[in-house]
């Protein structure tokens, strides 16, 4: 979906609508019935049902939320989603293992309703041009990375690993439940923005064979995979799983 085109025309109405408010207004009660069903004027109603189509798509309900849900840091329960569904988008996508997965904080820019979850929620939720990425990152590098981040002084959502920062050092590293093997390569899913240097992060400096998924954006990849939850009688539930552990740490992210 054309997010661009979608935006341009919902700014359009709107400035139809203030193109044609009276700045110099009064007001008087008035009793809603029947009468007011017989729509005399069809002016506003030819504007909006041209249009219509380009927005209606974003008004599907897609999925049903149990609760609200926000990003929280240094982890919380949309972050911890996102970050997830990009690892396993990736490994659909790519045939492949991903064994750890990173999303920013700042590209989370609401939280997700409690209840019915429309496709408007998860583009407003994540509204950037972001697409897939993945690549090779050897054991020591992914370490050394960490250690760069935490050294910011804040952490970005991550998938799949077990981690223990103490004040700005990375205290421990698990991945897939496992401590970090130095010598291995690890596959990483992450979004272009942070492969090309996205707040601040280095993270394209250290990876090997890459793969960009550029038809695979952020913001399609969840709505797909909150229609596939539906499809299997499923809601969504989010939790927090002590992924990422800040100790002593005063700023861990935004």
């Amino acid at each position: 979906m054309n997010i661009k085109k979608v935006i341009f025309t919902l700014l359009f109405l709107f400035g139809i609508t203030l193109a044609h408010a009276q700045l110099n207004y009064s007001w008087t009660t008035v009793a809603m019935d029947a009468t007011w069903g017989d729509i005399k004027d069809f002016t506003a109603t030819k504007i909006i049902s041209k249009y219509e189509p380009l927005v209606a798509p974003l008004m599907e309900i897609i999925g049903f939320s149990e609760d609200e849900y926000d990003k929280g840091i240094p982890e919380g329960p949309l972050s911890n989603f996102a970050v997830d569904v990009i690892r396993a988008v990736a490994e659909k996508e790519t045939g492949s293992k991903v064994d750890v997965a990173m999303t920013n904080f700042g590209g989370i820019r609401t939280s997700l309703p409690k209840g019915a979850v429309r496709v408007y929620d998860i583009f407003s939720i994540f509204p950037f041009d972001n697409y897939l990425v993945t690549f090779d990152i050897l054991g020591a590098d992914l370490d050394k990375f960490l250690r760069n981040m935490a050294s910011r002084g804040r952490v970005e959502a991550l998938s799949n690993v077990q981690v223990v920062f103490d004040g700005r050092k990375l205290e421990s590293l698990k991945v897939g439940g496992k401590q970090i093997d130095p010598e291995k390569e690890y596959k990483f899913a992450t979004i272009n923005f942070l492969m090309d240097g996205g707040d601040r992060l280095s993270v394209g400096d250290f990876a090997k064979n890459i793969t960009n998924l550029e038809n695979v954006f952020i913001r399609d990849a969840i709505v797909d995979y909150i229609r596939e939850m539906t499809a299997r009688g499923e809601t969504i539930s989010l939790k927090n799983d002590g992924r990422v552990i800040v100790k002593n740490m005063e700023d861990s992210g935004r």
